[in-house]
Parts: structure tokens; C-alpha cells; sequence
């Protein structure tokens, strides 16, 4: 395996790590108009680390008691404030994501037995600017929102600026081997018959440590918090070669 090192934009780490495989050789009809000779199965794939650079929080409002049309308006005016607030943060992208009633019961006398309802709506909020999104987050709980779930993942924009510098680079990779291949067999000539091309993320989302889902109130580094998700684009498919 080879080691090469480029240098990426918007914070990708710049180790690409490059490998291959090379399957047995089999006599077939060769590309179009390219009659006899011989193909190998080849693959080459290259990867790297991205820095997450997205953080992402769904928060929740829960209201429970007997009048479930006082909870459905209490929510929703506590929802209708919590986008108002988000309005003012205009980096931040802001959605609502979901929104339940449902009866509760209680187990009396030997049956269950209606008391109430809970109605619950949820609100997810994502970024790249740490400072905005964390601010957020604080200013929504002080609005009576639960911050239920967070973490940091790959932006859309980081992700496909990697995936296409590594595609280029894996194609690199199965190109050379493709050759090499070709002449280690004593063929003279070669050319590319069929290719696919997949890529592949690891561990695509870290959820930020603690013991609960406590408040965020100060701005998280990206680098020291955020972790890395591995991205792997593989080349693979046939050569021919004479």
C-alpha cells in the first residue's frame, strides 16, 4: 500500500491512503473491436479522514394533562417562539421534524384507564458555524425546549469536495495497477472494459459527550470535540489488455 499526501480546502485532512487488488486472469473477448487477448479484475480505492464540521441538535417540547386542546396550543406557542428566536440566527437551518398526541393511561381498579394526554413536538437545528448553533441551542432551552439528542457529522459540501478529489485520486491508483498488471502478463497494450465506482463513510456521526443531555452554552471546537469520519472511494472493474 502507498501513502501520498495532497494538500485539501475547507479543513479535509490531507492523508490519502491507496490500495489495490488484483484477481486472476481470464481469456475473453475483449472491448468493443478489440477481439482475443485477455481482461484481470483490478481494484484500487483511496481514503481519508474529513474533519466533522456540522453540528446537529433536535430539541423537544412535551406538555401533558387533561385538556388536550389546551396542550396542542400551549406547544404550539411555544414552537411558534422557538422559530421566532431561530429567525435571528439566519446561519443556522431549522426544521420541524415531528409531532405527536397521544393518550395517557393509568392502571386502576383492574383496567386502564384514560387520565390524560401528552402532545410533543420536535425541532431539529443544524450548522457549520459553531458560535451560532450552540447560541441557539442555549436560547431555545431558555424557551422551554429539552435538547434530546446532538452530534457532529460531515457537511454535505465538505463531503462531496472529498469524495471527488478522492475519486480522481483512486482512479489514479487502478490506471497504474491496471498497467502494471497488464505488463507483468506480457501484454503490449490495455484498455479500461468496465469500471464502478462506490464510496463508502465510516462512523458517520459523533454525539458529544455527557452524562445527559445538559445544556450547551458555550461554542464547541470543531477540532478538539467534533472527531473525524473516515471516506473511502473504490475503483474497481476490468482491464483488457494484449
Amino acid at each position: 500500500m502507498m501513502r501520498i499526501r495532497r494538500d485539501l480546502t475547507m479543513g479535509l485532512i490531507g492523508l490519502f491512503l491507496i490500495g489495490g487488488l488484483v484477481s486472476p486472469v481470464a481469456a475473453e473477448v475483449g472491448p468493443k473491436g478489440l477481439d482475443g487477448g485477455f481482461t484481470v479484475q483490478i481494484s484500487a480505492w483511496a481514503e481519508a479522514d474529513a474533519v466533522h464540521d456540522l453540528l446537529r441538535a433536535t430539541l423537544t417540547v412535551e406538555r401533558s394533562g387533561p385538556d388536550s386542546a389546551r396542550l396542542v396550543e400551549t406547544v404550539a406557542w411555544i414552537m411558534q417562539r422557538a422559530v421566532s428566536e431561530a429567525e435571528r440566527y439566519p446561519e443556522v437551518q431549522v426544521k420541524i421534524t415531528a409531532y405527536s398526541t397521544q393518550p395517557v393511561f393509568l392502571w386502576r381498579d383492574g383496567k386502564n384507564e384514560q387520565i390524560g394526554w401528552r402532545v410533543r413536538q420536535s425541532l431539529s437545528v443544524e450548522s457549520t458555524v459553531m458560535a451560532e448553533v450552540t447560541e441557539l441551542v442555549g436560547r431555545l432551552q431558555d424557551l422551554d425546549l429539552q435538547l434530546t439528542t446532538k452530534g457532529f457529522t460531515v457537511s454535505s459540501a465538505r463531503r462531496e469536495a472529498l469524495q471527488a478529489s478522492l475519486t480522481a485520486a483512486a482512479i489514479d491508483a487502478w490506471r497504474i495497477r491496471a498497467e502494471a498488471a497488464v505488463k507483468r502478463l506480457d501484454g503490449q497494450v490495455w484498455r479500461p472494459h468496465e469500471l464502478q465506482i462506490q464510496d463508502e463513510q465510516f462512523h458517520p456521526i459523533k454525539s458529544i459527550p455527557g452524562a445527559d443531555a445538559a445544556r450547551i452554552t458555550m461554542p464547541i471546537s470543531p477540532v478538539i470535540e467534533a472527531g473525524t469520519s473516515r471516506v473511502r472511494v473504490t475503483v474497481s472493474g476490468t482491464v483488457w489488455g494484449r
